[in-house]
């Protein structure tokens, strides 16, 4: 039997109902505390210096769900703090390399059935990555093909507001910080965040800053 370390496994989405079934059925499986919630911003943040971390089961079957929308509810920063893993994928979204970038820790699609789920939640509890080599591959090339060329058009795609908050990145401020200072909400600091690391096709706020200091 598979069993979760942390003990706690969240199932996010709007269909309650096939969320408490799966959830009876994990805990009994694996002895996990399952809890279920419509959004991230349903899960609690994690206490500092917790050591485990705990899997949250995101169902991206909605044909309004977006990318863009699982990073807005994350109020709490379980994308960086837990284990997410995006189910009830479609294989024709191609969503697994942009996903993985902001936390994403795996994903189960359609086909999969419960042995693949237990075998996810196996390989997931021992920190590994639930992509299939194709993605893999697609996500080293992607990697290996990129080029630290300066680019000054590049900074024409970032809007005023994007250039104002890259500025804030820079100066190592938090989301919070930034908020405050360009009187936005921290979800609307996180939302043009997001679209900066994709414009500017980088990860993190270390190479969003190093990026800014070729570019600006």
């Amino acid at each position: 039997m598979t069993e979760w370390p942390a003990g706690e496994v969240f199932l996010i989405g709007a269909n309650s109902l096939l969320n408490e079934l799966l959830g009876h059925f994990i805990a009994d499986k694996i002895g996990a505390v399952c809890t279920t919630g419509a959004t991230l911003s349903c899960i609690p943040a994690a206490t500092d210096g917790t050591a485990q971390k705990r899997l949250v089961l995101y169902d991206f079957s909605s044909r309004n769900e977006s990318l863009e929308d699982l990073i807005s509810s994350d109020t709490n920063n379980i994308l960086q703090t837990d284990y997410v893993v995006l189910t009830n994928v479609s294989e024709r979204l191609n969503i697994e390399c942009e996903a993985l970038q902001c936390g994403v820790r795996g994903f189960l699609y359609y086909q999969g059935g419960i042995e693949t789920l237990l075998k996810m939640i196996h390989s997931v509890s021992n920190a590994e990555l639930w992509i299939s080599r194709e993605i893999m591959t697609k996500l080293l090339l992607a990697g290996g093909l990129k080029k630290n060329v300066k680019q000054k058009g590049d900074i024409y795609t970032l809007t005023p507001q994007e250039l104002n908050i890259l500025n804030g990145l820079t100066k190592g401020y938090s989301n919070s910080a930034i908020a405050e200072t360009y009187c936005l909400s921290p979800h609307t600091v996180k939302t043009h965040i997001y679209h900066i690391f994709k414009k500017i096709k980088v990860t993190n706020r270390l190479q969003a800053a190093l990026w800014a200091a070729q570019h600006m």
